[in-house]
């Protein structure tokens, strides 16, 4: 058999098995840890899957989760929303099927972030260590270490103090 085409449907199951996955992660039966360890079978990068929280019908891109990193400790609420590829409007497409051009990224989400209900992260971003997402947020930028943002598209609006615990 030629080698794209055995590529090509390897490609294929692992499509296929990422989209079961999906749908398995949203159901509303299964615990936000275990959440996190199917996630990781799609291809997600965990520093400490035990340590990590999902809430229900969080979506994480589905074309290259292998470009999204979450470190020890998150919290990742309802609804929230992770996209790797994205729109290029600077350029249209090479491909005559296709009029605009899309461009993969990295999302690094640091350890100890939360990520509020129904937020968004919608570029190419790093959301440092200790930060904190407010609900219905969109992040189209880096989030800096102990940053609260809030907003579309999301400003922050107030520093922490790393040393304070309550």
């Amino acid at each position: 058999m030629n080698k794209d085409i055995e590529a090509k449907q390897v490609n294929g199951l692992r499509r296929i098995l990422g989209k079961f996955l999906i749908v398995f992660t949203k159901w509303t039966l299964i615990p936000g840890k275990h959440r996190a360890k199917i996630q990781k079978l799609r291809g997600v990068q965990f520093d400490d899957v035990n340590s990590v929280f999902f809430g229900e019908n969080v979506t994480i891109d589905g074309v290259y989760p292998n470009n999204v990193s979450i470190g020890k400790r998150c919290i990742i609420t309802a609804g929230s929303k992770i996209l790797t590829h994205f729109l290029d409007t600077e350029q249209l497409s090479d491909n005559p099927d296709f009029y605009y051009r899309f461009y993969q990224g990295k999302v690094r989400i640091e350890d100890d972030v939360f990520i509020g209900y129904n937020a968004v992260i919608a570029k190419s971003v790093r959301i440092g260590k200790g930060s904190i997402i407010g609900a219905n947020s969109v992040i189209v930028k880096d989030v800096e270490p102990y940053s609260v943002m809030a907003g579309i598209p999301a400003k922050c609006i107030r520093k922490l103090d790393p040393k304070v615990k309550k």
